[in-house]
């Protein structure tokens, strides 16, 4: 299949749009969101599946949500040696299908429809096609692959194979072994079933009896030994019990010691923290009261900085305002030029319309003008047709009649018998056919009458052949019936009833059309006057068809009939001759030539009419959309004309206006830009001044508050001095470091005295040593319990244990013997259906093969080298290697499952080739591929869209058809011989070229 063509009519957000593709190679079709590239795809898909009166939901969803419209698809598509033009409506029904090779039909509603399917499904593989297409929000794996009979039939080929692993013929076999399968094991996980499970559970039943009872039996002999070992288990536990107590006490005694160094380490850090406090206070008064002097002095100096800066702005503000009145008086100059400019400009602009509207205006009429034409060749060619209808079985049955007649005649010659009539004397004898037949065909009977005057001899003969009279020495030739020739000087003449056959002095020859001579010459008279015995020297000779009288007057008569063999003959050939005028007369017409000549006219008056309605169906507009879009071209032009004024010399012709338009857009966009650049240098100068004005109103809040800083420093450094001279300050933080250097060194001594207890270490064993007797505690008391229990275990055990035993081993041996005998029949038909399935699978693996050096042969070309995949039986990718490493395929990132299922496509593209090749379209993919991967995919499929890719590209094989939709250009950047489709919003239509 080659999609060339989709346009979409009122789909979905498509108001109209048409979209070529590249037959062979890659087309690229770029469009942003919503610009309807997936509706393209989803229209073809409805256009081949549902009929023109489906009213699902899917294409109830394809109707246009703000107008009554019904959506509408046209495609134009090569699949085997057809070319289709295939168009359909829903909603509104609509389905026709014009077929333009090999030979040009056209077919409309669901006859259109099912001829579709009938081609598809002969021609490729329309699931193939499915499996394919990559759609936008759908996985990105191939699936559905496996029962491609295209795929199948490439695969056994490139395998070697003339067919695929099976006809079909197995399958009778392998549903027996299956069913007898069925029958010990299920389907799904091939678990026991039926009688080979109850045979199973029945054996496992009696065989875990008896275990339970061994068990029993075994578990009361161990819990009597168990129950002495526990008794003294208990005596050795609470012995330990004292000793692990004693300890505790010690280890309590030693933590408490511990617990008085930690107490008085914590009290000498306290103290520390008390020491540290005071000499951070005591270094904050200092550095504060070093600050406070330094800040007085920074305020002085940065003052008299500023009071230099507010000298200079005041000479910048007065410059600023002088620049900023300039450009304002430029920039009302420009706003003038440029309001002049547009006005000019949009009365140019408006006579350029008009002019353009004008001439659209002689294409709308010369385009209506057409359509009538084409309207009433159409209609002349159907009366032609009407007017020559006939059928070719009509022709086909009179032909055959025809034929019947003339075999019926041809068969009476055959069989006629034949009489010799010589006349020996003088008498005058007559030789006379009975009149009862003179209706019948002359073409049916022969005979010769032979006469003679001086020297000349006469001849005469009726039949399928010829006559001939004869005189003298000229010849002339007629058939029966009544007819007249002529040759030379001389006449011959033929007449029904007891005309005669007479020639004049000279050769004269008489021929009468066969199928019109309808009365035969019914007797001949030999008479001598005065001819001398010489003249009777020929004899007459007669094929006997009717009756024949033979008479030599007052001598004798001889009455001669045909036999029955004759009749019968004569009667089929008046049922044929009925029979033929009968058809004639039905067919309306004269004869077979008639009839054949009526065809020829029937066929071309068809071929006439297919031609006008196909140059019809080219001309693709609407009359009433034309007459409208006249209308309102009309009305556009008259309304620009009252506008005009009339005293302003229009165009001469649209170049004319569209010049003048040009020139006065671009005076108009030149004082815009003037007016632009004039707005800028206005703004500019109006920010400069603005921010003068601003800075000079900062540099005045900042004199002011340092003014005031610098008063409050002062006020500040007086009040401090005032509570505590600078010496006292730096007395007291000496102090209060000394006293935090003794606090540190006393925590010192208490730190070391604590570690020596080693606390940690005795923390650790107390806490041991606590764990070790709640050990010992529920050791004690769990054999405590299980002595107990031991005791109920064995008061429970009843005193028939053994016997119970035995009678359990019997029932266990009968049911395995059971099981065994099942076994073996489950255990032979599992052999049996594994044998068979074995032998299918090596066949489908005979296929996997070549599938997999295709698609690692594409995949070398992404991934290196190293890459290489694994084929499951169903032809999907189950694991993917690269530099020696395999990794299950659905654990692999997004964006190397897109890439591989790329090369899958690909590969089923170019193995099926162009006999059952199918396009492949890819919806907005290779989103999550990184740049250096799509460099890679895009030479892929720049590979794949040539003829080299394809393995029959040595046989003149054809590249694969590869259509790509994307909203991302750069994405497909690197495809290099890819052909470029724009989509502009739904509103637009497409422009793009034509293939």
């Amino acid at each position: 299949m080659r999609l060339l063509r989709i346009h979409l009519t009122n789909f979905r957000g498509v108001a109209d749009r048409e979209l070529t593709f590249e037959e062979h190679g890659v087309t690229v079709v770029e469009g942003p969101n919503e610009s309807g590239k997936s509706s393209t795809i989803e229209a073809f898909g409805l256009l081949l599946d549902e009929l023109d009166s489906s009213r699902k939901e899917a294409v109830r969803a394809v109707k246009p949500r703000h107008t009554d419209a019904a959506p509408e698809v046209e495609a134009e598509f090569r699949v085997g040696g057809h070319h289709l033009v295939y168009r359909k409506r829903w909603l509104r029904p609509l389905t026709e299908l014009r077929i333009l090779a090999p030979a040009p039909e056209t077919l409309t509603g669901r006859e259109a429809h099912e001829r579709v399917l009938a081609i598809l499904n002969q021609a490729t593989d329309y699931d193939l096609f499915k499996a394919l297409r990559v759609l936008q929000d759908k996985p990105f794996d191939v699936d559905r692959i496996a029962g491609s009979s295209w795929l199948r039939a490439a695969l056994d080929t490139a395998a070697g194979g003339e067919s695929g692993p099976g006809d079909g013929s197995e399958d009778t076999l392998v549903q027996r072994v299956e069913k007898e399968f069925a029958r010990y094991f299920t389907a799904k996980n091939h678990q026991p079933t039926g009688e080979y499970r109850a045979a199973q559970d029945a054996a496992a039943s009696a065989t875990a009896e008896a275990e339970d009872l061994a068990q029993t039996l075994a578990r009361v002999e161990a819990d009597t030994e168990r129950h002495g070992e526990v008794t003294a288990r208990l005596a050795e536990l609470r012995q330990r019990l004292v000793t692990d107590r004693g300890d505790l006490d010690d280890f309590g005694r030693r933590a408490k010691d511990v617990e008085t160094l930690r107490t008085r380490r914590d009290d000498a850090a306290a103290l520390v923290e008390r020491a540290s406090r005071d000499a951070e206070l005591a270094a904050g008064a200092r550095t504060a009261r070093l600050a406070l002097v330094r800040s007085v002095g920074d305020y002085e100096d940065e003052l008299q900085a500023l009071d230099q800066q507010i000298a200079a702005h005041t000479e910048l503000r007065t410059e600023a305002d002088s620049r900023r009145e300039g450009a304002s008086a430029m920039h009302r100059t420009a706003d003038e030029a440029h309001r002049l400019a547009l006005r000019q400009y949009q009365d140019a602009d408006a006579d350029y319309r008009w002019m353009r509207d004008a001439y659209e205006l002689e294409r709308v009429r010369a385009d209506r003008e057409a359509l009538a034409e084409a309207d009433r060749e159409v209609e002349l060619a159907a009366a032609e047709t009407a007017a020559t209808e006939i059928d070719d079985r009509a022709v086909e049955t009179i032909d055959q009649a025809d034929r019947g007649v003339r075999d019926a005649r041809t068969a009476i010659e055959v069989a006629a018998a034949t009489v010799r009539v010589e006349r020996l004397g003088s008498a005058p004898v007559t030789v006379s056919v009975p009149t009862a037949r003179a209706s019948a065909d002359a073409t049916a009977s022969a005979g010769t009458v032979s006469a003679g005057t001086g020297t000349g001899t006469g001849t005469a003969s009726a039949g399928t052949g010829t006559g001939t009279a004869s005189a003298g020495t000229g010849t002339g030739t007629a058939s029966a019936g009544t007819g007249t020739a002529s040759a030379g000087t001389g006449t011959g003449t033929a007449s029904a009833g007891t005309g005669t056959v007479s020639a004049g002095i000279a050769a004269a020859a008489a021929t009468v059309p066969e199928a019109r001579a309808r009365t035969a010459a019914e007797s001949v008279s030999l008479v001598p006057e005065a001819r001398t015995e010489a003249d009777f020297a020929e004899p007459l000779v007669r094929r006997l068809t009717d009756h024949l009288v033979i008479e030599a007057e007052g001598v004798l008569r001889v009455t001669l009939a045909p036999g029955a063999s004759e009749r019968e003959l004569r009667g089929k050939l008046d049922a044929a001759e009925s029979s033929l005028a009968t058809l004639c007369r039905q067919a309306g017409v004269r004869d077979l030539a008639a009839a054949r000549v009526r065809l020829q006219r029937h066929v071309e008056a068809r071929a006439a009419l297919v031609a006008a309605e196909s140059a019809r169906t080219r001309l693709s507009k609407d009359p009433a959309a034309l007459a409208d879009e006249q209308a309102r071209l009309e009305a556009r032009i008259a309304e620009h004309l009252e506008r005009r004024d009339a005293g302003v010399l229009p165009p001469a012709d649209r170049g004319e206006a569209e010049t003048v338009a040009d020139h006065r857009r671009a005076e108009s966009e030149e004082t815009a830009a003037n007016l632009e650049r004039a707005a800028d240098a206005l703004r500019l100068a109006e920010a400069r001044a603005s921010e003068i004005v601003a800075d000079a109103q900062k540099l005045a809040g900042r004199a002011e508050h340092l003014a005031a800083e610098h008063e409050a420093a002062r006020t500040r450094l007086a009040e401090a001095r005032l509570a505590a001279e600078d010496p006292v300050v730096e007395q007291r933080d000496a102090e209060a470091a000394k006293a935090l250097a003794a606090a540190v060194q006393d925590r010192a001594a208490h730190d070391a005295n604590y570690r020596d207890a080693q606390p940690e270490q005795v923390e650790l064993l107390l806490r041991n040593a606590r764990d070790v007797v709640a050990r010992t505690e529920a050791e004690i008391t769990d054999a405590r319990a299980g002595l107990q229990h031991l005791a109920g275990r064995l008061d429970a055990v009843g005193d028939d244990l053994a016997d119970r035993h035995r009678e359990a081993e019997a029932r266990r041996d009968a049911a395995e013997r059971d099981l065994a005998s099942v076994t073996a029949r489950a255990e032979a038909a599992e052999l049996l259906r594994r044998t068979i399935l074995l032998r299918r699978e090596e066949a489908t693996r005979s296929y996997q093969g070549p599938f997999k050096e295709q698609v690692e042969r594409f995949g070398r070309l992404v991934f290196g080298a190293s890459f290489e995949v694994t084929v499951d039986a169903d032809l999907r990718i189950a694991s993917r290697t690269l530099a020696g490493r395999t990794d299950p395929y659905a654990e692999l990132s997004t964006g190397a499952r897109e890439a591989v299922a790329m090369c899958v496509r690909l590969a089923c593209a170019a193995l099926v080739g162009p006999d059952g090749g199918v396009p492949v379209i890819i919806d907005d993919a290779l989103g999550a591929a990184d740049p250096g991967r799509r460099r890679m995919l895009g030479a892929l499929l720049n590979h794949a869209g040539s003829a080299a890719a394809t393995p029959e590209a040595t046989n003149g094989g054809k590249p694969t058809q590869i259509i790509v939709f994307t909203c991302d250009p750069d994405r497909y950047r690197a495809v290099g011989s890819a052909q470029v489709r724009q989509l502009g919003h739904n509103n637009d239509r497409d422009e793009s070229p034509a293939p």
